[in-house]
This record gives structure tokens, C-alpha cells and sequence, in this order.
């Protein structure tokens, strides 16, 4: 005696709402995957511009460290052609420093932030050095005027940027830095 086996077969509308299912989970994925490709090739264009910045900016510093600073504010763009990526853009600005660097921020830097009265001897202290205390202050401070100002010609800020088309948008981003060159090779 043989048995058989009768099985109930799948209605159009299931059918239907199964493939609708199907359909907006593989919509899900497909939007997930793109995203991913999208970050993915996003991720590789910043590597490529940060490693580009990288090496700009190690050849602006090698470039100051033999030429000096201008005595004022300097800016220069370009590509990337040379390397291999002419769609990548730099720019650059020099600036000098705006900070206040009289001879009180020179000498609170060098010495964590003390006054120039913390070290000299005071009258009661050593009253035979009373009569010396003013030339003494004034002498300092004229030395420290003097690396104040060699300060001003020697520090200067380093504003990098670099910038690409993606798509519709510009992407970009800024690398600051600060240099000091006190004595470059060419004078």
C-alpha cells in the first residue's frame, strides 16, 4: 500500500508578499553595501591626501630650515601632479606669530613661569646688591628683549591645506603647525 503524499501548494498572494519581503531585504543590503564602498573609497582618498600633506609639509620645513623665513606673511598653492595626483590641491599660508612675546613671556616660558624679581637677590637679602639690583634688572631685560625679537623672525605658523573634488563637494582639511628656524643654512 502506497502512500501519497498530498502537499498544499503556495498561494499567488504568498508568493507576492514573500517576494515584496525579498525585495526590501536586498534593498537593505544593497543601500549597506553601497555605504560601505562610499566610506571605503572616501577612506582611501583621505589616506592619500594625509600622506601627500605629510610629505608637503616635511618639504616646507626642510625648505625654511635652509632658507630662512621672508620678514612677512607668504602664501603658495599647488598639485600633487608631481606625485602622481593632480586632482589633490595644496595651499599654504605663513604667518607670523601673533602672540605677545615681550621679555616677561620669554623668560615665564624658559622658566615655567616665574618673574624676573623671583631671581634677583632682594635688598634685605643681600644689601650689598642693592645699589646693582636696577642695572641688573635692566640688563636682563634687554637680553631678553633681544631673544623676544629673535623669537618674532624666527617662529612662524604653518597653515597646510589640502583639498580634493568628491563628486558633487569639495573635501578638504587643515594641517598647523608651528616652526622655528634660528639659524638656516643659507644666509
Amino acid at each position: 500500500m502506497s502512500r501519497r503524499l498530498h502537499g498544499r501548494g503556495f498561494t499567488l498572494l504568498e508568493v507576492m508578499i514573500a517576494l515584496a519581503i525579498l525585495a526590501g531585504a536586498l534593498l537593505v543590503v544593497s543601500e549597506v553595501v553601497g555605504g560601505a564602498l562610499r566610506n571605503q573609497a572616501r577612506a582611501q582618498k583621505l589616506g592619500v591626501a594625509a600622506l601627500l600633506a605629510r610629505g608637503k609639509m616635511s618639504a616646507l620645513q626642510a625648505q625654511y630650515e635652509r632658507k630662512g623665513f621672508h620678514d612677512f606673511d607668504e602664501e603658495d598653492e599647488g598639485t600633487f601632479e608631481d606625485e602622481g595626483h593632480p586632482e589633490v590641491r595644496w595651499h599654504v599660508d605663513v604667518r607670523k606669530p601673533t602672540l605677545a612675546a615681550g621679555p616677561e613671556a620669554v623668560l615665564a616660558s624658559l622658566t615655567g613661569g616665574k618673574k624676573l624679581e623671583e631671581f634677583l637677590p632682594t635688598p634685605k637679602d643681600a644689601p650689598q646688591l642693592a645699589p646693582f639690583r636696577a642695572i641688573l634688572t635692566a640688563t636682563i631685560q634687554a637680553q631678553l628683549t633681544r631673544i623676544s625679537e629673535q623669537l618674532k623672525k624666527a617662529a612662524r605658523e604653518l597653515r597646510l591645506t589640502v583639498s580634493w573634488q568628491d563628486g558633487a563637494s569639495r573635501e578638504s582639511f587643515d594641517v598647523v603647525t608651528e616652526l622655528v628656524v634660528t639659524d638656516p643654512e643659507e644666509k
